[in-house]
């Protein structure tokens, strides 16, 4: 027998193994035509509208198959407490005699009614399938000696056995059982009717059924307590697994209690029976966005869904719509009743996000709470998240209440921290929170980022600037590893490119390829460009080469016109781009995705003189760029025939107390258009404080252009920016605090 696992060898317990053996499995089941069977279209259809197109396949069934019939092995085990070791019969036959079983002792609990996997029991007559049998054996064996809490076994399976690639894509992660019972025992009280209207394993619906059943109450108040616990989810495997976790829990105290577990689509179906029932609802609905979803027509019905609940954000914003927030206000709109709580993970977007200024506008919420965490607890789910927490009061509209946010911390004691580890949480410290500002446009309410009552009075008093209008982003010159390249001049007018290899450091699939190789190409079709990713204050310190289809003098695209190498090559990568193009991408082309909303072929382009700054990160950095630069959309600009203007305004935007302020500002990474919501004034050629900044700006740039040379000459072979991003914030010291002594009577902030 296999002794019980310890914490370490939970952790890293490795499945890969099971990868090897689904391979040979595949080829069985294509050998007979799987996908033929109307059980397995059935499944198919089904977990495309969860997993989308592309990762569910043949092999992503065999996944679901394996935890469907280990969950046959689970019951067995832990609630029919048969032989701990059932798999010496044959799995279609245990699976016979498991299911009969049930439907004897626990007559009102439907558990069996999937038969998606029917055609693997069909094919044990015919074919040996000892290989999946064997599968189902050695993971059960691994699993259900692990040291977790049985009810815990499948969230543990799951997140093991099928790609976080493709569960995250549907916006599924998996919350600890430590955060589930907080949350629960801070909203949940005895006897409320409670809904997770994504219940995934059940993680909530789980912890409440603990919680009902370590209460001092008789048998028949907690038997009414579970009679008002429900779940749903868009996952028939989902519902499956949550039934069999729960049938755990109450199998020796009511048998013959129902479940009131439902396949079901909590943003689009409807039901009458369920409008307004609910006294809580609570969960961790899917994290993911609009710029996710594969289907162009479930797109569709999202944005009319956002429109309706009054969430959706501006067209610049749409792509990064959370559909976690959808199924918040759905959820508060359709499943509270009056006066009933909602309290979500979510991610933490939400607070600060532009792209979430209307959900921020809490409609119809009141009594909010926020918690956040320290960095230990929200790197379990590699995203920033918080709990979000109100109640339901019809007629609320009032986006300039104060929020109360609570910060937990870990006690010394659990600095190990650990998924299903008891661990106590403790509050660190409150704040209260309210947005920075509200804004009014076209009859709709844009609420701010939510910042600190205290942060705000370190806020300098906002006003759109002149310069908010004339920075724009850059182009998305993307897929990269189309047109960014090096390059080698074999004649006048002639070079080889191959690809550059820096872009591919963060590129994604299917972007994360080569896919040309010592190309031939005329010189003039290659262009310079700048990216974020090489600037810091006052400087680029290096940029790029792409290959782009334009006319050099006037950033035309006359694609007959083109010399024949670059016809070729054009074609070649355009056919590539619409290969592997998402199915939601509207563009029909490469180019026109290159220029998309104009952002590559305009004059601005073509200026010589442009002010730059990053789009995101957190410190605000710009610089001056002279000459032929092509500049990316991870950076806005502005162009203009000044000089003087130019360095006016770099000096400015490296300004220590630019960055100050767009730290309050700022939501995650996301700077944009955040620095002209503070009022920097026209240049003014004939002001002596205009006239020192563009001194200082100029005396700043050339510092930086100096201590860089010298960095790259000391240390060739191991340059870092971050090295020199802290060689700068030594040598630009004294010039950035004259530019601060500077800004403070600029913007007349003698009594900040």
């Amino acid at each position: 027998m296999v002794q019980s696992l310890n914490l370490h060898n939970r952790k890293d317990l490795d499945l890969h193994f099971i990868n090897e053996k689904f391979s040979n499995l595949v080829i069985l089941l294509n050998k007979n035509e799987i996908y033929n069977e109307d059980e397995f279209k059935s499944w198919l259809n089904d977990f495309r509208k969860i997993y989308g197109k592309k990762h569910t396949d043949v092999k992503l069934y065999l996944a679901s198959a394996l935890l469907y019939f280990i969950g046959f092995s689970f019951i067995s085990n832990f609630i029919l407490n048969l032989n701990k070791n059932p798999f010496k019969t044959p799995f279609l036959k245990r699976t016979i005699e498991t299911e009969e079983r049930i439907k004897k002792q626990y007559q009102n609990i439907n558990i069996f009614n999937l038969n998606y996997f029917d055609p693997l029991l069909s094919l044990t007559q015919r074919e040996d399938l000892s290989q999946f049998n064997e599968l189902l054996i050695e993971i059960s064996n691994l699993i259900f000696n692990l040291n977790i809490e049985p009810e815990f076994l499948f969230d543990f399976l799951i997140q093991r056995i099928i790609s976080p690639n493709i569960r995250h894509k549907s916006g599924e992660y998996y919350t600890p059982p430590f955060l589930v019972k907080h949350m629960v025992e801070n909203s949940y009280s005895f006897g409320d009717f409670i809904i997770d209207p994504c219940c995934g394993s059940g993680n909530f619906l789980i912890e409440v059924i603990k919680f009902i059943l370590c209460q001092k109450k008789s048998i028949v108040e907690k038997k009414m307590a579970i009679n008002k616990v429900y779940g749903f989810d868009i996952n028939p495997l989902s519902i499956y697994i949550s039934k069999i976790n729960l049938l755990y829990l109450i199998k020796n105290v009511f048998p013959e209690i129902k479940l009131n577990l439902f396949v079901f689509d909590s943003l689009f179906q409807t039901q009458q029976d369920f409008n307004e029932k609910f006294n809580l609802v609570i969960g961790n609905p899917p994290w993911y966005t609009y710029r996710d979803i594969e289907s162009v027509e479930y797109q569709k019905k999202i944005k009319k869904l956002a429109e309706v609940l009054e969430i959706k954000p501006e067209p610049k914003n749409l792509l990064n719509l959370e559909i976690s927030t959808l199924f918040f206000v759905k959820s508060l709109k359709r499943l509270l009743k009056n006066n009933g709580k909602i309290f979500f993970v979510i991610t933490k977007g939400v607070i600060t996000g532009s792209h979430t200024s209307r959900f921020r506008n809490f409609n119809n919420l009141s009594y909010k709470k926020i918690w956040m965490f320290d960095k230990a607890i929200e790197k379990m789910f590699n995203i920033d998240f918080i709990c979000l927490y109100g109640q339901k009061s019809k007629g609320v509209k009032n986006p300039d209440e104060e929020i109360m946010a609570y910060y937990f911390n870990l006690n010394k004691l659990e600095a190990n921290i650990d998924y299903y580890k008891k661990i106590t949480l403790k509050v660190e410290k409150e704040e209260v929170l309210i947005p920075y500002s509200v804004e009014k446009k076209a009859g709709k309410i844009y609420t701010k980022k939510l910042i600190s009552k205290k942060s705000k009075k370190n806020l300098i008093p906002l006003k759109e600037s002149y310069y908010k209008t004339l920075f724009h982003k850059g182009a998305d010159l993307n897929p990269r590893n189309l047109i960014f390249i090096k390059y080698e001049q074999i004649e006048d007018d002639l070079a080889i490119i191959n690809h550059d290899t820096r872009i591919f450091q963060r590129a994604k699939a299917p972007w994360n390829i080569e896919v040309f190789n010592n190309e031939i190409i005329e010189i003039k079709y290659l262009f310079k460009v700048v990216k974020s990713t090489e600037i810091t204050k006052f400087l680029i310190y290096d940029y790029y080469n792409v290959f782009l289809p334009l006319v050099k003098s006037d950033l035309s695209f006359k694609y007959h016109e083109l010399a024949e190498n670059a016809k070729r090559f054009y074609k070649k990568i355009n056919a590539l781009y619409l290969k592997y193009k998402k199915n939601t991408t509207k563009h029909k082309s490469l180019m026109e995705n290159l220029n998309r909303w104009s952002k590559l072929i305009n004059k601005r382009q073509k200026s010589q003189v442009k002010v730059v700054y990053n789009n995101s990160g957190s410190i605000l950095c710009s610089t001056v760029v002279l000459g032929d630069f092509l500049v990316t959309g991870d950076l806005s600009f502005y162009d203009t025939n000044s000089l003087n203007e130019a360095y006016y305004l770099s000096a400015i935007l490296n300004s220590n107390l630019m960055t100050s302020q767009i730290k309050i500002l700022k939501s995650s990474r996301h700077i944009f258009k955040l620095p002209f919501e503070i009022p920097i004034k026209k240049f003014d050629d004939y002001s002596p404080s205009h006239q020192k900044l563009v001194t200082l700006g100029r005396e700043a740039q050339l510092k930086a252009k100096l201590t860089a040379d010298e960095s790259f000459k000391r240390n060739q072979n191991e340059f870092s920016k971050f090295r020199l991003q802290n060689l700068l914030k030594v040598k630009l010291k004294t010039i950035l605090k004259q530019i601060d002594e500077l800004l403070f009577e600029e913007f007349d902030l003698r009594n900040f």
